[in-house]
């Protein structure tokens, strides 16, 4: 794969081209300062984007677009990492040799246009596409409830101290009450002008002529900014903070949330995935093996690794009563590691899975674009240098990086059946 780098006034261009895939995929990043305020605004404003502009007025004018773009829909979303909110728009073209000529630039100017021409009149967002949004916006909040996973998930980060670990990244219904039509107008504008901004492509593509559609459709609608991400990484732990609640459900679920303290840039992008697939990720983990199977407490459990952030969870489906003994078992089993108990039969299968699943990000054209997003924008690694890495990882380096572990927030979602059943 080829990639190259182009600097413009207002934004940065990278390209990388390869014949491996039948597509092109391209990506939008506006990097801004986090501001909690914005969450909601954010949220609400992907929504308008996507489902109204100047040239189509409603959605399903969009609708009949991407279908006559061979399905080039847009998805935006966005992700919190320390300082920053970072907005995502993406788009995946079929090549042009695979449908019709023309189809790389008719769904590129579609894709400009979605952003940079929304469906704004007299300084206000359209009334009446305005109000759909907010209708779909709002169900989606009342409907948080259903998914107890991932409302006990945001209810446990909602402990934390860090004020971009403590919301949702879609923000808040409350937040809603303070949004107008003219208000989105203002955060659509301060989104642009305050963004540092980068393309991505990947793809099979003509590169004169795609940088031509680009500078063509964005030119003066950006402005310079620096990227103003910072690493972060928790120098000390504040006081364990734990809380129950109840909800209407059959079984209960513990999450436990750990900061990583003075955690190493090669311990983030190189060590922290072993480590986690080790404790907890698939069959063979230490928490599965010894929480689950050996000791029959609990029906699902797995951890996870937030690596920007510098956190890593353990989530587990329960019975309220084993709460204790579930939480005594989670902690012997994370004592065990720093104490250096992985054999190596544990060490080297870490290793095998992860080898594995770089190859598998090789074969998916968005995993080799985000892996070079991070690379570039955030101090991540890139795909040839995490395989090269992974080669001279330790089991030493495991057991280190297990005892910068710090316990921050226990929270357990009750259901109201104790025994879990139906």
């Amino acid at each position: 794969m080829e990639y190259k780098k182009y600097d413009y006034d207002d934004y940065t261009v990278h390209l990388m081209k390869t014949d491996k895939f039948k597509s092109i995929y391209i990506s939008l990043v506006l990097i801004n300062e986090f501001k909690k305020e914005s969450l909601t605004k954010n949220f609400v404003l992907r929504k308008l984007l996507t489902t109204s502009s100047k040239k189509l007025l409603n959605e399903v004018e969009v609708t009949r677009k991407v279908c006559d773009l061979y399905n080039s829909g847009i998805v935006i979303s966005n992700t919190m990492s320390n300082n920053v909110i970072t907005t995502n728009f993406d788009m995946e073209v079929l090549e042009d040799k695979y449908t019709e000529k023309g189809l790389l630039k008719n769904a590129l100017e579609y894709f400009f246009d979605t952003i940079f021409y929304p469906n704004i009149i007299d300084g206000e967002f359209e009334e009446s596409n305005y109000n759909l949004v907010l209708k779909s916006v709002n169900n989606y909040y009342d409907k948080i409830k259903e998914n107890k996973n991932r409302y006990a998930y945001d209810r446990a980060f909602s402990l934390m101290d860090e004020e971009y670990l403590k919301y949702s990244e879609n923000g808040d219904k409350e937040d809603l009450k303070n949004i107008t039509r003219k208000s989105m107008v203002d955060y659509y504008n301060e989104l642009l002008e305050n963004a540092n901004a980068n393309i991505f492509v990947i793809g099979s593509f003509d590169e004169e002529e795609l940088l031509d559609l680009i500078n063509k459709n964005i030119k003066d609608k950006l402005h310079k900014n620096d990227n103003i991400y910072v690493d972060g990484s928790f120098t000390n732990n504040t006081k364990l903070k734990e809380k129950e609640e109840t909800e209407n459900n059959n079984q209960s679920i513990l999450i436990m949330i750990y900061k990583v303290l003075n955690m190493t840039l090669r311990e983030r992008n190189v060590i922290l995935p072993v480590f986690n697939r080790i404790l907890g990720v698939g069959n063979n983990s230490k928490l599965f093996k010894n929480v689950r199977e050996k000791n029959s407490l609990c029906y699902d459990i797995r951890s996870s690794s937030l690596r920007n952030e510098s956190i890593v969870t353990v989530q587990s489906g329960i019975s309220y009563k084993d709460k204790d003994e579930v939480i005594d078992l989670i902690k012997k089993e994370l004592n065990d590691i720093q104490n250096g108990n992985v054999s190596d039969e544990e060490f080297e299968e870490a290793i095998k899975f992860r080898n594995k699943s770089l190859k598998q990000f090789e074969d998916y054209n968005d995993s080799i674009l985000y892996i070079k997003q991070g690379n570039v924008l955030y101090n991540g690694d890139d795909l040839e240098e995490r395989k090269e890495m992974l080669k001279t990882v330790k089991k030493e380096e495991i057991v280190e990086l297990s005892k910068k572990l710090d316990l921050s927030v226990i929270y357990m979602l009750k259901g109201d059946n104790e025994n879990g059943q139906d």
